[in-house]
């Protein structure tokens, strides 16, 4: 069963404030670093390799990552400050606190793994940092949890749910599409596939075979029904008319 979620005003709640906190700090250190120190620290023993988890065993990684952003840039960190507020904040108030940070390390963690399996195929040496795998999840959560709520965009425009939390996903398809890089975008994709197998159940097995007993049972009761019909439909050919006798 989906979690209904009311939506309101984008709160800025506890984690979600510590989080955006956390981030700008480790941000600002490692601008510090690189610019006076001109060392690369941080990212090199924290940021998100394929290669050195799978090889080196840095397995903290899949972690650390989701704390580092591009410091060639403001938008990296903007636009993850930005969703991370809007959708993060009503889920934190309606799953509560424990599940909410579950939430967001399963996604995060998560996207990690989808960048690991992909890099190790196409790029095992690309370096890959940001909480967009674990915001991506939010989103899908956000968006299936309702899809039929309306948003006032701009506090005058509604817009239903669903056709909101486009606006995040066609930001990361034409970065995708500017950026071109195929393992470090399969952590939305993969934030997002984690998100909506999170909030819909259909990571647990028993949920799963759940689902498949009843399209299973589902097919066969419609094949009886369409078989229980047809034998009618004969029987109906097979009464006998007004004279006597039964129908060829």
């Amino acid at each position: 069963m989906k979690t209904q979620i009311s939506f309101t005003a984008w709160p800025l709640t506890r984690v979600v404030k510590l989080i955006l906190i956390v981030n700008a700090v480790i941000w600002l250190i490692t601008i510090l670093l690189s610019k006076i120190a001109n060392s690369n620290f941080l990212f090199v023993n924290l940021a998100l390799t394929p290669y050195s988890v799978f090889y080196d065993f840095h397995i903290w990684k899949l972690f650390t990552y989701m704390w580092l952003h591009d410091i060639q840039g403001f938008n990296h960190i903007l636009f993850n400050s930005l969703f991370l507020w809007m959708f993060g904040g009503t889920l934190e108030q309606k799953l509560g606190t424990k599940r909410f940070i579950q939430l967001y390390l399963i996604c995060g963690i998560g996207a990690g793994v989808v960048v690991l399996v992909t890099g190790l195929i196409l790029n095992p040496s690309i370096i890959v940092v940001g909480a967009s795998g674990a915001l991506y999840g939010l989103v899908a959560v956000w968006a299936i949890a309702n899809p039929q709520k309306l948003i006032y965009l701009f506090g005058v425009f509604p817009v239903k749910a669903k056709y909101f939390a486009l606006f995040p996903i066609g930001y990361a398809f034409l970065d995708f599409l500017v950026e071109g890089s195929t393992v470090s975008h399969s952590a939305h994709l993969g934030g997002l596939a984690i998100g909506a197998l999170y909030i819909t159940g259909y990571w647990h097995p028993g949920m799963i075979k759940d689902k498949i007993l009843y399209l299973f049972f589902k097919h066969k009761l419609k094949g009886i029904k369409q078989k229980e019909k047809k034998n009618s439909q004969q029987r109906e050919k097979r009464k006998p008319p007004p004279g006597g006798g039964y129908w060829n």
